[in-house]
């Protein structure tokens, strides 16, 4: 979702539109960074954090639903953070 969010600009713009009337700074998801684990951690979070507005943005873009997370996978990025976060803390 990364990639499909940030490749062009107004993708990008689009999905900083639709979170402007719920947040004070929209964000975007962050990108995962193989040279570094904490950055999983980081793309995981903002991805769990982004989750509903990635859902509306999936509306006007349908071409990328089949990048939705299933229920199922929702779940495992929940425990898969309930692992790293502590880790985070012992590698800053």
């Amino acid at each position: 979702m990364s990639i499909a969010t940030g490749a062009l600009t107004q993708r990008q713009q689009h999905f900083i539109q639709i979170q402007n009337d719920s947040v004070k700074i929209p964000t975007t998801p962050f990108y995962d960074v193989k040279t570094r684990w904490n950055s999983t951690l980081n793309m995981l979070e903002r991805c769990l954090q982004l989750r509903e507005f990635t859902k509306g943005w999936l509306q006007t873009y349908s071409e990328f639903e089949p990048l939705w997370s299933t229920l199922e996978e929702w779940k495992q990025v929940e425990y898969i953070l309930e692992v790293l976060q502590p880790q985070r803390f012992w590698t800053l």
